[in-house]
Parts: structure tokens; sequence; C-alpha cells
């Protein structure tokens, strides 16, 4: 494979990252608005803010790479078991840690940053492992 070939690879695959980041924050958006109340979920009910934040972030990963996959912009084996098992491993052991370290999740908290980049990484990491 010549150098053009794999930078187009590598620029698709930063593109459908990118994408998954910001879905995740798309779908957090629209459930926040489908429940109301929610700004208030990290100091009355921090369980359940993560329990919200996980699914949406794991949402947004999954579908938005699922769909890279259908439409053949990621040329990786499907797997979609294992990479929906990893995404949500990922989304939800940092938001869990943040939850035990700190009992009130504020705004802004690392933590988050940490689950979305962890989800992203945790739906690519089937496809780079390979069995033989």
């Amino acid at each position: 494979m010549d150098t053009g070939k794999k930078m187009l690879r590598l620029l698709i695959w930063l593109g459908v990252v990118l994408l998954q980041i910001i879905m995740t924050q798309v779908v957090t958006f629209l459930l926040s608005l489908l429940l109301p109340g929610m700004e208030n979920f990290p100091q009355t009910h921090p369980a359940l803010f993560v329990v919200i934040l996980g699914l949406t972030f794991s949402t947004g990963v999954f579908l938005t790479g699922w769909l890279a996959l259908k439409l053949r912009w990621l040329s990786t084996p499907p797997k979609y078991p294992a990479r929906l098992v990893a995404t949500l491993i990922g989304a939800y052991l940092p938001l869990i840690l943040a939850l035990i370290l700190y009992h009130a999740l504020e705004p802004g908290n690392p933590f988050f940053s940490i689950s979305i980049l962890a989800s992203v990484l945790g739906f690519h990491v089937p496809g780079w492992i390979h069995r033989k």
C-alpha cells in the first residue's frame, strides 16, 4: 500500500473518531432534552447520572462506529459484540471511578472526557486484535 492510501486511511479513521466524540455530546444533549430535571441529577442522583452518561457515551460511540463499518469507512473486522462490550467498559469504568472519588459529579469533571476517549478506544481495540 502506498503512502497516499495510508494517509487517506489515517485521515478517515481520525474523522470517524472525531465524529464519535461529537456524537457522544449530541446523544447526551438529546437525552437531556427528553429527561426534565436532568441538570440536577449530578447532585441528587449521582449513580443514575453515571448510568445515563455511560449509556449516552456508549450509544454515540457505538452507533457512529457501526455506521462507519457499514459504510466501509473503516476496513477492520466488524466484531460487533466485542466492540459493544469494550465500548461499554470504556465508558463506565472512568465514570464509576469518578463516582467513587467524587460523590457529586460536577460539570467539567475530567473523568467525563476520559470516559469518552476510553469508550472510543474501546470501540477500536477489538479491530486491532487479530486472532490466529
